[in-house]
């Protein structure tokens, strides 16, 4: 009998099962608080606690991977934590008072953060200005490690690395310029298109070092979360291809390189790009669930995408959350049909909401053949 591992490698090597694997994206929110704590704790937790809360979620559903995010500051982690209803604190270092956070997951009061935390914001004014902010903000292999980013990773790895897929997934380099606003990022696409290009590939340069640092820590495959200023349909095909097309080739076959299994999760409408995505040295390739402005039907992804790169599915998030367990089951079948075009894995289209029922979970795997 073959494991969870094994399911995931061949599939990932361009070889198609029926069934195919199945999965959660549930990288997020979902999984803190299944294990009984509120999810605005997600970036202030690490080491020996996330990995409980993952190998909670992984034991309770037992899907082909686990979808793990990064562990927040170290600093963080054993500070004592609370919740009043619906609003969530942490102590501050000292103890002295309580410090919100927020909606978003930000806090309310960063005085007391580690100066880790505490990013410059970058210049596009010169080659030589970007060169200098990324010598300012990059952290060696050992530093990563040391911070405890991908401690949880090294644990998981340790105690069940044999026996499923263990996928990192924290955003993606170039695709956001820190502490700018979506205006001003879309304009320089425009007015600075050599200074933009040139920025994504620094920071590209810069996060195979995080790359190697996950690979050191135990990780499988790595995740990326690509599409300019947050989406791919934020900026036209072209101009996609003008400014990151040659770096992002170069990437992902640096990432190859390393020995990490490359999977790119690409927001937006991913059809008018596939020229681009086929292009990549990627092994998989997520979608999100259909929204207002696009509809994504697998097979017609599946149809159009490179034969060898693995299509994850996207049933939609929201019907986990509110769907009943026959309505779940129902699109669960129709999605297993997509692995008749090619390899494909069973998956929801973005994270696991909070709130989702496990009975829903549950109707999702059984619906799977699990």
């Amino acid at each position: 009998m073959t494991t969870a591992k094994e399911r995931m490698l061949e599939v990932l090597s361009g070889r198609r099962l029926i069934p195919p694997p199945v999965v959660f994206h549930s990288w997020g929110g979902y999984k803190i608080q299944l294990a009984g704590w509120s999810p605005k704790f997600q970036h202030y937790l690490g080491g020996e606690e996330l990995a409980y809360i993952e190998m909670t979620f992984y034991q309770r559903f037992r899907p082909d991977w686990l979808h793990l995010g990064s562990a927040g500051w170290r600093g963080y982690w054993n500070r004592p934590r609370k919740c009043n209803g619906d609003n969530a604190f942490i102590a501050s270092s000292d103890g002295s008072k309580w410090i919100e956070i927020l909606d978003d997951y930000s806090l309310s009061d960063y005085a007391d953060v580690h100066s880790i935390e505490k990013t410059p914001v970058p210049s596009l004014e010169s080659m030589t200005e970007i060169d200098e902010y990324f010598s300012a903000i990059t952290l060696t292999e050992d530093q990563i490690l040391e911070s405890g980013r991908f401690e949880h990773v090294a644990i998981l790895a340790k105690e069940i690395g044999d026996e499923v897929l263990i996928a990192v997934n924290d955003g993606a380099p170039g695709s956001w310029i820190h502490g700018w606003r979506f205006e001003d990022m879309v304009i320089a696409c425009v007015e600075k298109p050599d200074l933009v290009e040139y920025f994504i590939y620094k920071d590209c340069e810069r996060f195979l070092t995080d790359v190697r640092a996950a690979k050191r820590a135990g990780a499988d495959a790595y995740i990326f979360s690509e599409g300019f200023a947050g989406s791919l349909d934020n900026i036209s095909p072209e101009m996609h291809e003008r400014l990151e097309g040659n770096t992002k080739r170069w990437f992902y076959s640096q990432v190859r390189k390393i020995g990490m299994i490359p999977i790119g999760y690409w927001l937006g409408d991913v059809r008018p790009n596939m020229p681009i995505i086929n292009g990549l040295d990627i092994a998989g390739l997520m979608i999100e669930e259909s929204k207002k402005t696009f509809q994504l039907d697998p097979v017609e992804i599946r149809k159009i995408l490179r034969e060898d790169i693995c299509l994850f599915g996207n049933i939609d998030s929201a019907l986990l959350l509110w769907g009943t367990p026959a309505q779940i089951q129902e699109i669960v079948k129709e999605h297993l049909k997509v692995a008749r075009y090619g390899t494909f894995v069973l998956a929801n289209g973005s994270p696991l909401i909070p709130g989702t029922p496990t009975k829903n979970l549950d109707a999702y795997m059984r619906a799977a053949g699990r």
